[in-house]
């Protein structure tokens, strides 16, 4: 009896580990954010996490990730943005990017801001969904899976940390060790995007383009 309870915990401790996310690794620091990636089980790609210390206030961070108004500037490398439907905390966009030297891509995103920062701290979480009226477009490949999370915590001395965490599936015929230098510097470049409109005068976007 004994012998079966170790061989049962042992088994249950293995799947536990084969479970868990593999480590974060580093691989350095652009412009002042550091990067780190870790391997997705059944993906040639990485998952990537960005992280920094900002002087801006934890209000005008959260802003600029999940504004009050659907944000419908179009900005690097976005050649269009459409809001299709929302509630106070989650909302459903349809959107195309310009990617260099392949075919440009499309997607439905669903973002859904579990923490506002009258709580004390921003969680928002994002990752792409299927909706019937918003079928794939010719011209464009649908990237399969994009998903991730932002999460912005205070410091005691009265910075935020802000993190930055995306998992994606370009789709198309793109080879993985082509994908990763573009998939890292498009997210340095979108991270410089939010804390750009954080910084803003106002943090709230106009409603036209």
């Amino acid at each position: 009896m004994r012998s079966l309870l170790i061989v049962s915990l042992t088994f249950i401790a293995s799947v536990a580990l084969a479970d868990a996310p593999a480590p974060w690794r580093a691989d350095g620091t652009t412009a002042g954010v550091l990067v780190e990636r870790r391997d997705v089980p059944g993906s040639h790609f990485d998952e990537l996490r960005l992280s920094l210390v900002s002087s801006l206030s934890l209000e005008r961070l959260c802003e600029a990730i999940y504004p009050r108004v659907y944000d419908v500037r179009i900005e690097q490398r976005f050649k269009k943005k459409e809001l299709l439907r929302e509630t106070e905390n989650e909302r459903w966009s349809y959107e195309q990017i310009s990617v260099p030297v392949v075919s440009d891509r499309d997607y439905v995103m669903h973002v859904k801001r579990i923490q506002a920062a009258s709580t004390g701290r921003c969680e928002v979480t994002f990752e792409t969904t299927q909706d019937p009226s918003k079928p794939p477009v010719s011209g464009f490949v649908r990237i399969p899976l994009v998903r991730g999370r932002w999460d912005l915590d205070p410091t005691t001395d009265g910075r935020v940390i802000v993190r930055y965490q995306i998992f994606s599936e370009p789709g198309g015929s793109i080879p993985a060790f082509l994908a990763q230098g573009s998939q890292k510097s498009a997210a340095v470049d979108f991270m410089k995007i939010i804390l750009a409109r954080a910084s803003a005068p106002s943090a709230t976007p106009p409603t036209t383009p």
